[in-house]
């Protein structure tokens, strides 16, 4: 997905890289724990459980088999897939969330935002859920939601680098405070481990459009 800003200068349309939604990183794994604990990761790897409740092993397979079919686009059998975990595991934040991201793919956006509702209600601190439902709102129209939750993500996870980009994007183009898109985009960019040189020479515009002011 790309997002095109119109240069106000030249009216030359200027590549913003990809909008980075958290199609990326909210691929969550599970991370077997309580309620009040669960905590979703980007990666599909198993940690040890911080408590006593955990998922048995066919629940756990199953997880790790709804992710797959995230991953490959087969939407219909992730859904599936999560709504069954739900079922056996209806404390456990990741579910709502892997499955809010199903609907977000298909374009369901209510969907969507009841079950990113329902994982952030179990752990209000999850940063790929807080990125995921700002995306929500930015589809919405409500601006100033998504900003919230964009800082939410980020004091939570301050090197989660989607929620920083998207952040910055939010300022650059629908908030026009370009002084705190320029913070988040550099932030952004000290995270990754490639140059991201569109960004960087958008940022350099942006600096410049200041100095001119």
């Amino acid at each position: 997905m790309y997002y095109i800003k119109v240069n106000e200068l030249t009216m030359k349309p200027i590549n913003l890289l990809k909008l980075k939604p958290c199609l990326i990183a909210i691929i969550f794994a599970i991370l077997i724990t309580s309620c009040s604990q669960d905590t979703v990761k980007p990666q599909t790897t198993e940690q040890k459980p911080k408590t006593t409740q955990t998922a048995s092993k066919l629940e756990r397979e199953k997880y790790r088999s709804a992710i797959t079919a995230l991953n490959n686009n087969d939407l219909a059998s992730a859904q599936r897939l999560f709504n069954e975990f739900i079922r056996n595991k209806p404390s456990l934040a990741g579910g709502y969330s892997n499955l809010a991201l199903v609907y977000f793919k298909k374009n369901e956006i209510e969907k969507s935002l009841t079950q990113v509702n329902k994982a952030l209600k179990l752990n209000p601190k999850q940063a790929q859920a807080l990125n995921l439902r700002a995306q929500l709102y930015v589809k919405k129209g409500k601006i100033h939601e998504a900003k919230d939750d964009y800082l939410l993500a980020v004091a939570a996870k301050p090197k989660y680098m989607n929620a920083q980009y998207n952040l910055a994007l939010l300022y650059d183009i629908y908030l026009q405070d370009i002084n705190l898109a320029i913070k988040h985009y550099k932030i952004y960019m000290s995270l990754l481990k490639k140059p991201d040189l569109p960004t960087q020479e958008w940022v350099t515009h942006l600096e410049g459009t200041l100095k001119n002011e």
